[in-house]
């Protein structure tokens, strides 16, 4: 599901760039931070939560006040995107390749990662390649006792599924978010050695706590193991986000686990306008500050 090649339109001078190898994600978010600090917070917390107007108001006064920093026209480019306004985004884009090159190359390769993921068909039943095929499992929040919900559990089930078909394939759990000294990924393990599955198949991630933390941390954890594409196994109304975000981090997703391959979820395509979450969590992945 890697997205080979950087968007064609909407960037104006932006050139197609390749995507860079799967095991090295970059985070290259500008240096140069010369918009007054408050603004940029308020622009930032304006647009995470999807308020546009003020968001893109707030931008627009930053980029007056401060037209070197890179970081403000990186945010008006994703955000021009995910608001499907391709005039605005061929202006920001082409501004930001002006302002700094390599962090305009990596927003491009995110936006058309994200708008891939957004809207593929999404293999259920890959062919997978023995060891260097890893099955990741994605954390949920457990109970205060250090339980599992029933929706953690059901990827765990999926994933077993998987790598019932996939023999020689490592499973990742990746999730930290304690509960009673329990980490998601610590509850994960435990149930899959009850479920029978090897104890050296299982690697575990135990620290991150949000997606965009597991896409970085078990994408780490996978290059270190050998495994050079991954199956995810998360729920499904979670798993375009789950895949653009993985894909970000540089990883190569070539599709997700089921427990019933014959009865696939129902996962239409998302609409520019239905792609915050993603937008905002590849900011993220490329170290672009939440707040000055």
């Amino acid at each position: 599901m890697a997205c080979a090649a950087a968007i064609a339109v909407g960037f104006g001078s932006i050139t197609a760039m390749a995507e860079p190898e799967a095991s090295a994600p970059a985070i290259v978010a500008e240096s140069v931070r010369s918009a007054d600090a408050d603004q940029y917070n308020d622009a930032q917390d304006a647009l995470v939560k999807g308020r546009y107007d003020a968001g893109f108001a707030a931008l627009g006064a930053l980029e007056a006040a401060a037209p070197d920093d890179a970081n403000v026209a990186a945010l008006q480019t994703f955000y021009a995107n995910a608001t499907a306004d391709t005039a605005a985004l061929a202006e920001h884009g082409s501004r930001l390749r002006g302002l700094s090159p390599t962090l305009a190359g990596e927003v491009e390769r995110a936006i058309a990662v994200i708008d891939e993921a957004a809207t593929e068909t999404i293999d259920f039943a890959p062919t997978t390649d023995g060891p260097r095929t890893a099955i990741v499992v994605l954390g949920l929040g457990l109970n205060g006792d250090g339980s599992m919900t029933p929706e953690l559990v059901a990827r765990l089930r999926s994933a077993v599924a998987a790598a019932e078909r996939s023999a020689e394939s490592p499973i990742i759990v990746t999730g930290g978010n304690p509960q009673s000294g329990i980490t998601e990924a610590d509850a994960m393990q435990r149930w899959l050695l009850e479920e029978g599955i090897a104890a050296d198949r299982i690697h575990t991630e135990s620290t991150a706590n949000s997606t965009v933390q597991n896409a970085q941390r078990a994408t780490d954890l996978a290059a270190e193991i050998g495994a050079l594409n991954l199956v995810l196994a998360t729920t499904p109304s979670h798993l375009r986000r789950a895949i653009s975000d993985f894909e970000i981090a540089g990883s190569d997703v070539i599709g997700a686990a089921t427990s019933t391959p014959d009865d696939l979820p129902d996962l239409p395509a998302l609409a520019p306008t239905a792609r915050l979450g993603m937008t905002v969590d590849a900011t993220k992945i490329l170290g672009i500050p939440r707040t000055y």
